[in-house]
């Protein structure tokens, strides 16, 4: 990036700070409850989310820029490729890359199947599916279509069947893309796919994610296709050759075949797990722009609920079970250390209770915001939920979703996006819920032996049945090793 443009993407973040702060006092100077109700440790929990997420917008473009100073670029990513200055032809690509498929896991998806067949219907001879012991027909209905389709024979989700899937591929092949039955790959970007992964042949990497964006115009599949947006071309765009894999992501097959033996094949944050395993194993995975696959979001606040739990409880599960790897990888780098220890662990973990804390007082400020502007006088006044409080942190998180809109967002996707992106710290804000829900799940199954509220990801009987075969293996483990000392 010229230093150029470098020193003008510094230039709205560092104005939109600084119009945050004159008018959050401006607002605090009008208050004339301010003498009486203004307290800094309420102030500091109620923008408790602002702060953190306002110091990881500066850190990720902050480490967007040292990696990109560093490293070779592809698409405008950092890899640390070095092709060289020699550039290939379409015909030389085509020539020399090395046998590549798509593979996709599918369970009970008849119902998916017309929008995946046609938005695939170009790569139909590069795709491998596999039913993952679907009772509803799916493989009948692909073959009866003509795609090729490998019966699991029983549900083994969705790493154990890509494992399953691996190993019945033709021996030839170098390169895999995981996929799943809900995306597209953009007709502009489709092009670019061969392109991709030829680089990605030629990085001696062990994958690549690609960007994901959320398709749909409704309110809640537009706060995530803004969240998805920061979650891509700020989150992971930000670590270099130490990047987390997404559900659609490009591999190296013998790399994927390894990391999927020593997985523990459970469903829930298995992206995170798989980076994890391949990351500690010395391999380098890197995030790259130039193909976008649409998925769909979620439609239904109840159906979002669910995967967020889901997500939670992945998170907190793989972060304990593989904390010694982490600790590992955060030497590698200052951006893995901010990754993995500080935001995974410290933000995402460890500040939930406070979220949680800070989250109650927004609400109460919110409400004694609407009792005091209709003249109910419903609520007893109480300082710490001074209407004050909500409308400076409401106020400075709207300036701040601005910045990242024209940061983050593509220019052709900022005006869908405009019109939520100041409402976006009411979404940041309802995540708590699902996210506590999710961790609590993950500490109710080891004191309790259940789940405190279930989500689509998984059954309750599978899901006890898969923690206490591993409770019952890490006890054999123990007293084999118990009597090896003896």
């Amino acid at each position: 990036m010229p230093a150029r443009e470098r020193s003008r993407s510094w230039l709205v973040p560092a104005v939109a700070v600084v119009v945050a702060v004159l008018v959050s006092w401006a607002i605090l100077a009008a208050s004339k409850e301010l003498a009486r109700s203004f307290s800094l440790v309420v102030y500091l929990l109620v923008n408790l989310i602002v702060f953190l997420d306002s110091l990881d917008l500066w850190l990720r473009l902050y480490f967007q820029r040292m990696h990109a100073a560093t490293d070779d670029t592809v698409g405008g990513s950092p890899t640390s490729i070095a092709l060289g200055p020699r550039r290939f032809t379409t015909y030389q690509r085509r020539l020399h890359l090395q046998p590549w498929v798509l593979i996709v896991s599918v369970h009970n998806a008849v119902h998916e199947l017309d929008d995946f067949m046609e938005a695939m219907e170009s790569l139909r001879d590069r795709i491998w599916v596999i039913d993952d012991g679907s009772d509803d027909h799916t493989c009948v209905r692909l073959r009866q279509e003509g795609w090729r389709c490998l019966e699991g024979g029983q549900n083994r989700k969705k790493p154990g069947a890509l494992r399953f899937l691996l190993a019945s591929l033709p021996p030839e092949i170098e390169t895999v893309v995981v996929v799943d039955p809900d995306i597209s790959i953009l007709k502009d970007t489709l092009a670019s796919l061969e392109e991709v992964i030829f680089d990605f042949q030629h990085s001696g990497m062990a994958a690549v994610c690609p960007r994901i964006a959320v398709a749909g115009q409704g309110l809640l599949t537009r706060f995530q296709a803004f969240e998805y947006c920061l979650a891509f071309s700020l989150g992971r765009k930000s670590l270099g050759d130490h990047s987390i894999t997404s559900g659609i992501s490009i591999y190296r097959r013998s790399a994927l075949a390894a990391e999927l033996e020593r997985h523990s094949l459970s469903v829930y944050a298995e992206d995170l797990e798989n980076s994890l395993l391949l990351l500690t194993s010395g391999e380098k995975i890197y995030y790259d722009s130039r193909i976008v696959i649409h998925t769909e979001g979620k439609s239904t606040w109840k159906g979002w609920f669910s995967q967020r739990v889901g997500w939670s409880y992945g998170l907190i599960r793989v972060y304990i079970q593989r904390f010694g790897d982490i600790r590992r990888l955060s030497a590698r780098s200052l951006s893995a250390q901010y990754q993995f220890l500080i935001y995974l662990g410290v933000f995402s973990l460890l500040f939930q209770p406070l979220k949680l804390l800070s989250l109650g007082l927004l609400v109460g400020s919110l409400a004694a915001s609407l009792d005091s502007l209709f003249g109910l006088h419903w609520m007893p006044y109480w300082k710490a939920t001074d209407p004050i409080y909500f409308l400076v942190a409401f106020t400075k998180y709207a300036l701040l979703s601005l910045a990242a809109l024209l940061i983050a967002v593509p220019r052709g996707e900022r005006g869908s996006l405009l019109p939520i992106a100041p409402l976006y710290f009411l979404y940041a804000l309802a995540q708590i819920i699902p996210t506590t829900v999710g961790y609590a799940n993950w500490c109710t199954l080891r004191i309790w032996g259940r789940r405190l509220m279930r989500d689509h990801y998984q059954d309750e009987e599978s899901l006890i049945l898969q923690h206490e075969g591993k409770s019952l293996a890490r006890s054999m483990r123990t007293l084999w090793s118990n009597s090896a000392r003896e």
